[in-house]
């Protein structure tokens, strides 16, 4: 199964391979591939992944999910790797 998701705070290759890595440590998921222009992910998984994992995995490394909201307690303090 695939999803795609819009990705808001990314600004380098660096940003792109953060992203990655975050959310390859979701179980189920298989495989991401992140880009800056677009900024989004596609994760291909075994079965749906619930938005509120992929939000939580993200603000942990800096990055939301556009129009997600996100608890502030799990931001990473600093923003992006370029921040």
């Amino acid at each position: 199964m695939k999803q795609q998701i819009e990705i808001t705070g990314m600004s380098c290759e660096g940003c792109v391979k953060n992203v990655e890595k975050a959310l390859k440590e979701i179980d189920g998921i298989q495989n991401v591939k992140a880009s800056l222009h677009p900024p989004r992910a596609v994760i291909e998984a075994e079965k749906s992944i619930n938005t509120a994992q992929l939000t939580q995995a993200l603000a942990k490394v800096g990055y939301s999910i556009a129009g997600a909201s996100v608890d502030e307690n799990l931001k990473k303090s600093g923003g992006s790797c370029c921040c």
